[in-house]
């Protein structure tokens, strides 16, 4: 990750953290968008997601968000996840992270309001919360490319109207980024409790997502693979 982007999410890590002091792992929207890929896999068969080729990882086919913008509306509905003390703060925590969310799209030189991409940012932002590393720029947008090809083929959503793909472009960005912050955050000021916590969050939200366990899954050159 570029420098000036790492200390950017540090800033927002901590603003991050006083808004709650623990992580409700986002199921529902994880499992939406299972559905928005494909079902899930059966035992012992190959994956929900296949690696694609290194030719077709370069950027080239957006699923593009085209509704009207509800940043506040996504952040609100996120935000119900969590005690009613903390529902203000985390509304503005979502929002934050989609802002910043946005920023990253220029600096990655992606296109604005991609579907792809903030799938992309779900998985890679809970992935690297889990494995407590961050996923380089080349491997992520491999990962944007492969769920792009995905979305493109999925009936289902082909057919979901505009209201319905801008509020999962919306949310899947905002949890994606802000489950990198407050990984952030937690190098910064650790604390194991909230650690424990974090992680769990993070594995549901992929073991929902992509209907595999996460021991399973690994994101490289080739986007998500199966191990």
């Amino acid at each position: 990750m570029h420098r000036p982007f790492r200390l950017a999410l540090i800033t927002l890590a901590c603003a991050a953290g006083a808004a709650t002091a623990q992580v409700a792992p986002s199921t529902s929207l994880a499992e939406q968008m299972r559905a928005m890929l494909g079902k899930p896999a059966a035992a012992g068969t190959a994956p929900v997601v296949s690696p694609v080729p290194a030719a077709a990882t370069t950027p080239g086919a957006p699923v593009i968000a085209s509704g009207p913008a509800q940043v506040r509306q996504s952040a609100t509905e996120l935000a119900q996840r969590f005690p009613a003390t903390h529902r203000a703060a985390m509304t503005k925590a979502f929002e934050e992270s989609f802002a910043f969310w946005q920023k990253l799209e220029t600096q990655l030189g992606l296109t604005p309001n991609d579907v792809g991409a903030a799938t992309a940012a779900f998985i890679a932002g809970n992935y690297a919360a889990f494995m407590q590393q961050q996923v380089p720029d080349e491997d992520f947008k491999a990962l944007v490319a492969q769920m792009q090809g995905l979305l493109a083929r999925n009936p289902a959503f082909a057919q979901s109207g505009p209201a319905a793909k801008r509020s999962m472009y919306e949310q899947l960005a905002m949890v994606g980024t802000f489950m990198a912050v407050y990984r952030e955050q937690l190098k910064a000021k650790p604390n194991p409790a909230e650690e424990v916590n974090f992680r769990n969050a993070a594995k549901a939200n992929l073991e929902a997502g992509v209907g595999l366990a996460v021991e399973r899954i690994q994101i490289g050159r080739q986007g998500l693979v199966l191990r």
